[in-house]
């Protein structure tokens, strides 16, 4: 009996997953659907997924089976009486009657308990706190009260109307992030991971470090077709991972190099993550302009990762690839050429004005069609149902943490919440940017433990941003820093998705994958608040003004990555290193007196190792041989 359930339940899973892509595709050819419509049938096929996936499972006991069931029925039913009463709805000024009053509840009750089995924890907390503090308003005192709201009103307010569950993350989520998740599963199976991994391998594998360098470069490159860190992780990491640790890389630092590179996936245009579509959305400005905006801070990004790389290779002697190992190039650009051309497509969409949904679907024919190209790269038609499913699956996470957002945004935006947050913040950092960048960030890292990027810039965007603006910072800065923020809490511990995510692969633990991550990563930490203090990194500005923003940080980001691994030609003294991070800290900042000052002190720091006849050799145990460096 169980074994029929089971099965039945797979039936139900793959049934679900082909009619949410191919819903997805239908919508995007035709045109987007009323919102209630469209973010209704996707919310209803996401909590299919879900639930029939969890009772698919063998080991799940058939009472527990039973309630999954009943629980996806009563989110299913809920979710659809939007879809075929959007009218009725439209029209009641946000009252329910004491039926619909029901199926709120029941809705809202499927979604925490799918977002605890997908996501965890943390957000169905942070939404129950959300919703407790909207009604017992009236109980609280100072900031912090407000009149409270009942039961009634609050299901309402989140489920009636585009105010809560169905606001604008979910309308992102159902709309443009399932179309350029379905972008990035065809362009991977169309041979496009394949060639990405082999170009980054052919143009790094015979340098010093080369697989680590490989796997920065590949985690870059995947980024354009897969913005989600812990799949850059599984997809490049699964090859890279283990020639780092053949060529001599301690397996904790293996795991941490792949994890920090997969993270900046979700920054790197022109296919950025979930929470940059979100974050158009929320501005009002076009998917184009943010990326546009996050060029410059995703170049600083993987500059910053690749130097401390290259540093660390350089500074402990690291091996290089074996010349078999190693693909060439010409090969691999002739025998695969073809799977960017859905790239090119999808940016010359774009660039030509048609919407991120358009221009999505567009790449994705693209890709189906170029992959006929080459018969080891066809997408035949067994390949296409596993390439439907696996782009339906690839959603449900952003989708569920979307929905579950939009709880925390309906009770924001019913109590005033968000204002309040905003005076706090001014309050609390006296007026200092400074304090109010480092509070936010605080905030992001907190929010961040084990929850999507998307969910944690959503909280923050709409609690933060705003004081963030009122304090001078241009609006498009203050979006990019809580983004960015978000970005970075994957590789932070003690819940980092990435490092998680890496640490299966690699074989060590988690916990110091996460902070050796960090290490790698420091010098990123620090590029949002280059952009906060100079928008010019943002493309804010005149040419020669962006271009001298960009030359001054890139030297900047340079010197500091020498000045924190203590080596440029050989090793530095300490003396050395502290006038490098000094000096690459006064060029990252805006302004030509702070320019000559960190100029003067990174001569001072980097010259003296110039005139050397030759450069420092490195005797430590950790540029011995492959097995001492893995104990």
């Amino acid at each position: 009996m169980n074994k029929i359930i089971c099965k039945a339940a797979q039936v139900l899973h793959m049934i679900a997953a082909l009619c949410l892509s191919c819903f997805a595709l239908y919508t995007a050819f035709t045109g987007i659907k009323v919102d209630s419509v469209q973010r209704g049938v996707v919310l209803a096929l996401v909590l299919i997924l879900v639930f029939s996936k969890e009772i698919s499972r063998e080991d799940r006991k058939w009472p527990l089976k039973l309630l999954f069931f009943l629980i996806m029925v009563a989110g299913v039913v809920s979710s659809l009486y939007q879809v075929f009463n959007y009218k009725k709805l439209a029209v009641s000024l946000g009252a329910i009657t004491s039926a619909e009053l029901v199926i709120g509840i029941l809705l809202i009750v499927a979604l925490l308990t799918a977002t605890k089995v997908r996501v965890g924890w943390p957000i169905v907390i942070i939404s129950g706190l959300f919703m407790v503090y909207a009604y017992a308003g009236k109980y609280l005192t100072g900031m912090a009260a407000h009149r409270g709201y009942s039961i009634t009103r609050i299901v309402a307010h989140l489920w009636n109307g585009t105010n809560g569950i169905f606001g604008t993350p979910l309308g992102t989520a159902s709309g443009m992030v399932i179309m350029f998740i379905l972008f990035g599963t065809f362009l991977e199976a169309s041979g496009g991971a394949a060639f990405f991994m082999d170009l980054a391998i052919a143009l790094t594998g015979k340098s010093v470090g080369g697989p680590a360098k490989a796997a920065v470069v590949s985690s870059a490159l995947m980024g354009t077709i897969s913005g989600n860190a812990a799949s850059n992780v599984v997809t490049t990491g699964t090859f890279t991972i283990p020639l780092m640790k053949k060529t001599g890389y301690q397996s904790h630092v293996a795991g941490a190099v792949e994890a920090v590179a997969s993270t900046g996936g979700q920054i790197m245009p022109p296919v950025m993550g979930a929470a940059a579509f979100i974050m158009a959305e929320i501005m009002g400005v076009s998917y184009g302009s943010i990326a546009l905006a996050a060029i410059i801070p995703a170049l600083l990004y993987y500059l910053s990762v690749f130097l401390m790389v290259h540093l660390e290779a350089r500074k402990y002697d690291l091996g290089r690839m074996d010349d078999k190992e190693i693909p060439q190039l010409k090969e691999t650009w002739k025998k695969n050429w073809h799977t960017l051309v859905p790239v090119v497509v999808l940016i010359g969409a774009l660039v030509s004005g048609f919407s991120t949904i358009r221009s999505a679907l567009y790449g994705v024919i693209a890709a189906f069609v170029c992959s006929w190209f080459r018969e080891h790269t066809r997408i035949t038609p067994k390949k296409l149902y596993q390439v439907l499913v696996d782009g339906a699956d690839g959603v449900v996470t952003v989708v569920i943490a979307c929905a579950c957002a939009g709880i925390i945004i309906g009770c924001v935006s019913l109590t005033g919440l968000g204002l309040k947050l905003s005076s706090l913040i001014i309050a609390a950092s006296g007026g200092h940017m400074i304090i109010a960048l480092i509070l936010t960030f605080i905030a992001l890292f907190i929010l961040g433990m084990g929850m999507p990027t998307a969910a944690a810039y959503i909280m923050v965007a709409t609690l933060v941003a705003p004081g963030l603006v009122d304090m001078g910072l241009t609006k498009m800065a203050a979006h990019m820093f809580c983004l960015y923020g978000a970005v970075l809490s994957a590789i932070t511990p003690p819940v980092a998705l990435a490092a998680y995510a890496a640490s299966g692969i690699a074989k060590a633990n988690p916990m110091r994958i996460g902070f050796t991550a960090c290490k790698f990563g420091l010098v990123a930490f620090i590029v949002p608040f280059m952009f906060a203090y100079e928008p010019a990194l943002l493309g804010d500005g005149t040419v020669p003004t962006v271009a001298l923003a960009l030359v001054t940080a890139s030297l900047g980001t340079i010197v500091l990555a020498t000045g924190l691994q203590g080596f440029f030609l050989g090793r530095m003294a300490w003396i050395q290193r502290g006038l490098a991070v000094i000096g690459a800290l006064t060029l990252m900042y805006p302004g030509l007196v702070t320019d000559l000052i960190g100029l003067g002190c990174a001569i001072l720091a980097l010259a003296p190792q110039l005139f050397r006849k030759k450069p420092e050799a490195t005797t430590e145990s950790a540029a011995g041989t492959p097995e001492k460096r893995t104990k």
